[in-house]
């Protein structure tokens, strides 16, 4: 059972907006969640920030949409996930470019 499928009509040149999430978002927002958890002791542990944490998500999700752009678009939202912590942990201040 595919995670997400593509639209129809969409190649492989579009951008991942164009993929319909046919994942259950509970269970992408659980697993984000405890990321972000796993993520906090390690913060605490003096291991990895937030921030490293996050942008290393993104970059692994960016590799593996190109071979998956379905599991690359739920890696990308926990990587999201994981920069939104880092933000409301510094009060809203960027932690980083963009």
């Amino acid at each position: 059972m595919s995670i997400m499928r593509q639209q129809d009509g969409a190649g492989p040149a579009d951008d991942l907006a164009s993929i319909a999430i046919a994942a259950d978002p509970a269970l992408v927002r659980a697993m984000g969640g405890a990321l972000a958890m796993f993520t906090a002791l390690l913060a605490r542990k003096g291991i990895a920030t937030f921030e490293e944490t996050a942008n290393l998500l993104g970059i692994y999700a960016v590799t593996t949409a190109e071979t998956s752009p379905e599991e690359g678009l739920i890696l990308g939202c926990w990587g999201g996930m994981l920069r939104d912590f880092a933000q409301a942990q510094s009060g809203g201040a960027s932690t980083g470019a963009n």
